[in-house]
């Protein structure tokens, strides 16, 4: 019997059909999908959804950041503004708006109260 097999029905007082997660705030997987099984948001919705917002914004920011690395600076003092940072300030600004979006779409899709 594999581990999974152990503890697939660990609890039998729930049955598995019809199972979901209930949650607060999502696990997201590196690749943006949700990592709970048929997730229902719970709890007050404001609060999900800005936690929600948070995260997604946060995990756009740093895949920006991560697919755009190496792409240079400066030591030089009082320089004029590197533009590779202007551009990744652009960037942050136009995915954080597409996450705040995909965040309050999940939240109102999967949202129960």
């Amino acid at each position: 019997m594999t581990d999974s097999a152990k503890t697939e029905k660990a609890n039998t007082a729930v049955p598995l059909d019809n199972v979901h997660d209930r949650i607060q705030m999502a696990s997201v997987k590196a690749d943006g999908t949700l990592d709970q099984v048929s997730p229902i948001f719970v709890g007050d919705k404001d609060a999900t959804l800005a936690a929600t917002k948070e995260q997604f914004v946060q995990q756009a920011v740093s895949a920006a950041d991560a697919s755009n690395a190496g792409a240079g600076g400066t030591t030089v003092e009082d320089a004029k503004q590197d533009p590779t940072i202007a551009a990744a300030q652009a960037e942050h600004e136009k995915v954080a708006a597409a996450a705040e979006k995909a965040a309050e779409k999940v939240v109102n899709d999967l949202h129960q109260g």
